[in-house]
């Protein structure tokens, strides 16, 4: 039957793919594919080693080939035209059409069907096909299981890492503080929704595989670079031309439109202009002497002043390795993002009377709906069968971000609080580099004019150069030299594909260079119209000497005017409703029921009096307070 499957071998991290047309279920190809790895101790450990060695080899060649860039030449794929697709260590598997796939990991010794099933791989229960009738249903939909009346624990295992118990305690005295999660901008709706467009792209690959990521990996390393790069305002968008196809996902063999290479690591002037050869995000290729991908090889870095710290699990540990590494770099006085695949927390660091270190930190956010335990490289028996008279659970239905679950600032804030709280911490870190540098002696007004004027490079570089020219800069937000985002965002109404109802979608109003002219424009989150590209089409560019293209996130906006405004109080928000405010503003954020991190000036609205409380004071089981004096501390703004 025509069953497609996917025949995989991983090794040193990177997934090396063969496509299979038919009889990919488990009695056939599953059946060739446990058959060829050797039951007997002793002929496992020869045929383990001769396929590392294989595979070793196949490496050298691919970078040879394929992966290393050099001038002048064009990659040699001819060798491996039986690979699916060019290795990498984020592999897309999810084609609609693959039904089965079967996984050798030669790295952690597992043979692992369709995500959820881990065996291992020198351990198999052969035995009257014994590995196939423990094969069931688990309570959660479309995830298989292994019963454990049949094949006992022995066989199987966990590719998850184990996560750390989180602790949430500091060496330094600190004061538990809340981000700022204000959205109702047009810049900070418009770059959370492209992070959620990140996050939703790659979603179904941390499902599968996250878990098995350790932060100094390549896929941890590069998505999450990406992140706190589109949130910082770091990467820039790269704007796609109009046609009637998707340039990547276009699957029709008769059309005549430019695509791009779907198993290139790189793309040439063709698609890349002056910028080229530019990497493909996630892509093994690199160029000579440098590493793949565009993410720093370290774990911790500063990004716009930030020092941004990966772990596994978002707790007070993490904090303090964030915390001591920039101390450790001579400051005295920044701002920590500790980020994990799933949470964020948030943290300053001043320095106090007494001269020690004291923290301003925020609790661990959900990025998004995804959470750990949901990840299917856990063991399997943390799916259990689905035995006759048990409810089956979607588990899964909550977190697939649909078009209509993300259309206003409310959902994307309850959906993706980590995002949005990510984008404030960093436009305010922003706020501070800006304040660092002259305010200049012109008018204000005059900068506002000025700042219309500009090119793109030098409006990005305006945004960081002073207050004056940062504020004009925040509330013009350009994409690219054609278009700037003025004004939202606003939710509309549009009625979805084939049914009756509507859902609500973001729009924003945008200045077009070209026609000098306001358009508003919706959001494009529905699959039918990802089939073409859009006028107006980006993909998020990250980045600095080793930049990659998003290639697989498209950022896409359709017309908007004849998609009415929903007027049922879902948040529409009139951007010139508002005075014009100075720099000073810019710099602080407010809400007068919450206190607020803010990297620029931590908001006290207590009495004077209060500052000399315990500021980590907490409450033992009998109510007595506990906790470490700390009589004052050194600010470097002034309280409002």
């Amino acid at each position: 039957m025509g069953t497609r499957g996917l025949d995989i071998v991983r090794y040193r991290g990177r997934y090396y793919a063969r496509y299979h047309q038919f009889d990919s279920y488990y009695e056939s190809l599953g059946k060739d594919v446990v058959a060829s790895i050797p039951a007997d101790p002793a002929k496992y450990q020869k045929w383990l080693e001769k396929m590392r060695a294989f595979y070793a080899q196949l490496e050298k060649q691919l970078d040879k080939e394929v992966y290393e860039i050099r001038d002048g030449e064009k990659p040699n794929k001819s060798e491996f035209m039986d690979l699916e697709s060019i290795p990498t260590e984020i592999p897309r598997l999810n084609n609609i059409f693959i039904e089965f796939i079967y996984v050798v990991d030669l790295d952690r010794e597992v043979l692992t069907m369709n995500h959820s099933i881990h065996w291992k791989l020198n351990n198999i229960p052969r035995e009257d096909d014994q590995w196939l009738k423990g094969i069931k249903n688990s309570i959660y939909y479309g995830e298989h299981t292994v019963s454990p009346d049949i094949c006992p624990e022995e066989h199987l295992v966990s590719v998850a890492l184990e996560l750390p118990e989180a602790k949430w305690e500091f060496e330094y005295d600190f004061r538990m503080v809340n981000p700022i999660n204000s959205i109702h901008e047009p810049r900070k709706a418009f770059l959370t929704q492209a992070l959620a467009s990140i996050m939703s792209e790659y979603e179904m690959e941390l499902i599968q595989l996250g878990r098995g990521w350790a932060p100094d990996s390549f896929p941890f390393r590069e998505l999450i670079f990406a992140i706190v790069s589109t949130a910082s305002g770091e990467s820039t968008f790269f704007s796609l031309p109009k046609q009637n196809c998707h340039p990547l996902k276009c699957y029709f063999w008769e059309c005549n439109n430019k695509h791009m290479p779907r198993n290139g690591g790189w793309l040439d002037e063709e698609w890349a202009g002056e910028s080229a050869p530019l990497l493909i995000f996630a892509s093994a290729c690199h160029r000579p002497g440098e590493p793949a991908g565009a993410s720093p090889v370290e774990t911790t870095y500063w990004m716009k002043n930030v020092a941004v710290h990966l772990t596994l699990v978002v707790d007070g540990d993490a904090i303090m390795r964030a915390v001591k590494w920039g101390l450790g770099q001579g400051r005295t006085h920044f701002q920590v993002v500790v980020i994990s695949l799933f949470d964020v927390a948030f943290a300053e660091v001043l320095l106090g009377n007494d001269k020690k270190p004291f923290l301003k930190v925020s609790k661990g956010m959900n990025l998004w709906p995804l959470r750990p335990e949901y990840c299917q490289s856990t063991h399997p028996r943390e799916r259990p069968e689905a035995k006759p008279g048990m409810k089956v659970h979607d588990r899964y239905k909550k977190i697939h971000v649909l078009a209509g679950d993300r259309g206003t600032p409310e959902q994307l804030r309850s959906l993706f609080p980590g995002l949005v709280a990510l984008v404030n911490f960093f436009e305010v870190a922003g706020n501070r580099a800006a304040a660092a540098s002259s305010t200049g002696v012109f008018p204000s007004e005059l900068y506002s004019r000025v700042m219309d004027f500009v090119d793109y490079d030098t409006w990005k570089a305006s945004l960081l150069a002073s207050p004056m020219t940062r504020a004009p800069c925040l509330r013009r937000y350009k994409l690219d030299d054609r278009m700037t985002i003025v004004g939202g965002p606003f939710v509309r109404l549009q009625k979805v594909y084939r049914r009756c109802e509507k859902m609500r979608i973001l729009s924003f109003d945008f200045e077009d260079k070209q026609s000098d002219k306001i358009l508003p424009l919706a959001c494009v989150l529905d699959n039918n119209d990802e089939r073409s590209v859009q006028e107006w089409t980006w993909m998020p560019l990250v980045g600095s000497d080793r930049k990659a293209l998003m290639v697989d996130v498209t950022i896409q906006f359709k017309s908007a005017s004849e998609l009415p405004l929903d007027d049922g109080g879902s948040g529409n928000i009139d951007p010139y409703d508002h005075e014009e405010s100075d720099s000073r503003e810019y710099l602080v954020s407010r809400d007068e029921d919450e206190e607020y991190m803010d990297p620029i000036n931590w908001r006290d609205e207590r009495d004077e009096n209060d500052r000399n409380e315990n500021v980590n004071e907490s409450e033992d089981e009998n109510g007595n307070s506990t906790g470490n004096n700390h009589e004052t501390y050194q600010s470097d703004g002034d309280d409002n």
